[in-house]
């Protein structure tokens, strides 16, 4: 159970740390196929003293080496291998929490505080077991959103992901395709799945329980720049909360490259557009492809590279007579040529949402792959994204009663 805060007289649920991973493919099944050979560049980055973000040096060699031209994924092996993909990119995040080079010690760590006779396991049932590899390991941290954009392969996104090992699966909770809006392209299609065991919290019979709330937001886009032509976007947007409590809402996106322009003017004008957007909705934070670079605002980030190895993570810099120490970090190109940046999010909220979790990850988020590491082949031109928010905004559920509590007060106060 979350524990609970008090506000103005109402006991309010809060609501727990919230993970959202965006996974991207390719829909025209073309693009990600540049990178079988030039592989995935990046570069180094860091802040400066005033506390801005300042990009480095390109990297002298790719963060993931070129492969042969045949090595890519066609669409129907994606759909073989999306569970495969899905597991990759979730350990992935795992490891940034709760490395599986630790997984030793906290095994002996979980001995010493269970006594001796824990290391007997021959009467414990599949269920325990589980539950406590899964513990050891660190699978809480397996996100607890997931969307898939762009569909290359041919057949609908499935209503539910069953990932090997561990019993952990994701279940479709909203999709946006041919099948909810009439004509809609697979470059556009994308769906949001829900973590199981928090899928089975939802929409339950307790007053303050969990609830979810997934829809299809429509964003009219012809007055935005005069030059568009009038086409309408869709954007999948959810809100996870208690009733009596705290929420968060999110919005998985992936917007076309004309809304972006080519040059800051435009790019400034999409930025006031989507903030502008996000308030009217009550959009709290944005993730996934923008087409342009979110750096360019202080409410976006590209995420920090990560790939599982010692040498990618972040380190830290004393300058001389200084206290405070300078991050040092690898972002990835995250397009097929290697010289912009798509992916990320877009905070607007910033009164009621913080980012949270591991270091300059959980400041940042995080950049993932692109390619299946098991079969040595690229699924898409994009990588993924990860990151992990609090948020303190209010229900309206909650918020009623804290004004009845009010009112309730005025009419018979305290004595």
């Amino acid at each position: 159970m979350p524990k609970r805060e008090f506000d103005e007289g109402i006991d309010t649920a809060t609501l727990p740390r919230i993970s959202i991973l965006f996974i991207p493919f390719d829909a025209a099944k073309k693009f990600y196929k540049a990178n079988t050979t030039k592989g995935v560049k990046g570069l180094s980055a860091s802040f400066d003293d005033t506390g801005a973000r300042v990009d480095g040096a390109n990297l002298a060699n790719p963060l993931v080496p070129g492969l042969a031209a045949s090595d890519f994924l066609s669409g129907p092996d994606i759909a073989a291998k999306l569970a495969d993909i899905v597991q990759q990119e979730c350990d992935l995040i795992r490891n940034v929490y709760n490395p599986d080079s630790d997984y030793d010690d906290n095994y002996q760590s979980w001995l010493k505080s269970n006594g001796p006779q824990a290391a007997d396991t021959s009467q414990w049932s599949d269920r325990r077991k589980n539950r406590i590899e899964r513990n050891l390991r660190g699978y809480k941290h397996y996100p607890v959103f997931i969307f898939l954009s762009e569909n290359p392969t041919g057949a609908p996104f499935p209503d539910r992901i069953d990932l090997s090992g561990l019993g952990m699966s994701y279940v479709r909770r909203h999709l946006i395709d041919n099948s909810t809006v009439k004509g809609i392209k697979h470059v556009n299609e994308i769906a949001l799945y829900l973590r199981e065991d928090i899928d089975r919290q939802v929409d339950n019979t307790k007053e303050d329980g969990f609830y979810l709330e997934a829809t299809t937001v429509t964003r009219k886009t012809a007055s935005i720049q005069a030059k568009l032509k009038a086409k309408d976007e869709y954007i999948l947007k959810v809100t996870l909360g208690n009733r009596y409590g705290h929420c968060v809402t999110v919005a998985g996106v992936h917007l076309r490259a004309s809304l972006t322009g080519s040059n800051a003017q435009e790019r400034g004008v999409e930025h006031k557009a989507l903030q502008a957007f996000c308030v009217a909705e009550g959009i709290q934070v944005m993730v996934g492809d923008f087409n342009m670079d979110l750096q360019e605002t202080s409410q976006g980030s590209r995420g920090v590279f990560f790939d599982g190895q010692p040498e990618s993570r972040p380190t830290y810099m004393l300058p001389y007579q200084s206290p405070e120490a300078i991050p040092l970090f690898l972002q990835q190109y995250s397009n097929s040529s290697g010289n912009a940046h798509y992916m990320g999010y877009y905070q607007a909220d910033t009164e009621h949402l913080e980012f949270v979790g591991q270091g300059m990850y959980g400041l940042m988020g995080t950049s993932g792959s692109r390619h299946l590491k098991s079969e040595g082949k690229f699924y898409s031109d994009h990588p993924s994204i990860y990151l992990q928010v609090k948020s303190t905004r209010i229900t309206e559920q909650a918020r009623d009663r804290i004004i009845a509590r009010k009112i309730l007060r005025v009419v018979r106060p305290m004595k």
